[in-house]
């Protein structure tokens, strides 16, 4: 049986490892492992203050209905 690999340094602590050639992978097994314990970027909640809604609207929305001249 024969497969081909390539010589690859983890791009999380900088070992040596083997990689398939099929394979798209830059960590290594152990810190692919603790990489799993962090958030995705879509779990994520934004920090900070929640947006404002504009008051521009808000008085166009009057001046349709006739409150605001």
């Amino acid at each position: 049986m024969e497969s081909r690999v390539h010589l690859k340094i983890c791009e999380g602590c900088g070992c040596l490892w083997f990689r398939a050639q099929t394979e798209g992978r830059v960590y290594c097994k152990g810190c692919t492992a603790k990489l799993r314990e962090f958030p995705t970027p879509q779990s994520r909640r934004r920090r900070g203050r929640p947006s404002r809604k504009p008051v521009s609207l808000t008085w166009t929305a009057a001046a349709a209905l006739g409150g605001a001249e």
